[in-house]
């Protein structure tokens, strides 16, 4: 019976040691890394109404589980976008805290005018407004024609004068950047006939031809008083043309209204009462 113990004893003892060997030999678990995704961050503190640049923002790698729905990927998508609200550094870049300047549809149009600017919208009547040429970021001057009561200046002191409309041509605006283009889309209705098929992909929506494209109106960035001075010339039936601008055009031409007066002066006309 002691020989049985004693060999029953060696055995557990044995088959500790061999147990032991191998925990102490198995290889630690690998910790798996976090799957992470590229998003946009600021670099710097932004405030509000900024235009964003490649030196404001940067890429970094964040764990998904962290990453906002609505946060971005691509700098690309940042960049010349304009903060909706102040903006500190290191803080995720978020859609919905980007304005597009340029997305009218959006209304954020709004952040890229200064304070003590309205958005109007001018009415596109004259023929340049309706070939198709302007741009927003374009810079144009805007003309007018109105007829005004005038009493010739030798019957100033009579009383029974009586005043005749004169038509003044003048330069109403210079250097009016355009802030944005309104248009409509007129898709021409073709008749084709479509089979569905299963697991077809979806056609995509064909780009426009000039012919489709209907210009509704053009926002205009304006002083207060300008666009009050504009309003006017509209309601008092004047004829408004806008004319393009070199891109690079920085003077204020000096120009003198035109009226019958001027036009007898200029080409040695005789005009007839």
């Amino acid at each position: 019976m002691f020989i049985g113990i004693v060999l029953v004893l060696a055995g557990v003892l044995f088959v500790s040691i061999i147990l032991r060997g191998s925990l102490a030999t198995r290889a630690e678990p690998t910790a798996r890394p976090p799957i992470t995704v590229p998003v946009v961050v600021t670099t710097r503190s932004i405030p509000l109404r900024a235009l964003l640049n490649t030196q404001d923002v940067t890429l970094v790698d964040v764990p998904v589980e962290l990453v906002p729905l609505n946060a971005v990927s691509e700098i690309a998508a940042v960049v010349g976008k304009i903060t909706k609200i102040p903006l500190v550094a290191g803080e995720m870049m978020m859609r919905h805290h980007l304005a597009d300047p340029t997305n009218i549809t959006a209304r954020d149009i709004a952040f890229a005018i200064g304070d003590d600017q309205v958005v109007m919208a001018f009415p596109t009547t004259d023929l340049m407004s309706q070939v198709e040429i302007l741009q927003p970021g374009d810079l144009v001057d805007i003309l007018v024609s109105v007829r005004v009561p005038v009493i010739a200046s030798n019957q100033t002191n009579d009383p029974e004068a009586v005043a005749e409309d004169t038509l003044f041509t003048f330069d109403a605006l210079q250097r009016v950047e355009i802030s944005a283009i309104v248009v409509e889309i007129v898709r021409q209705q073709q008749a084709r006939a479509s089979t569905t098929t299963a697991g077809a992909q979806p056609t995509p929506t064909p780009t426009p031809s000039p012919s489709e494209i209907r210009t509704q109106a053009i926002l205009l960035a304006l002083a207060p008083q300008d666009a009050l001075v504009l309003k006017h010339l509209q309601d008092a039936g004047g004829v408004i043309d806008i004319f393009l601008r070199s891109p690079t055009s920085a003077q204020v031409f000096e120009l003198n209204p035109v009226t019958s007066e001027y036009l007898k002066d200029r080409y040695e006309l005789v005009i007839e009462r």
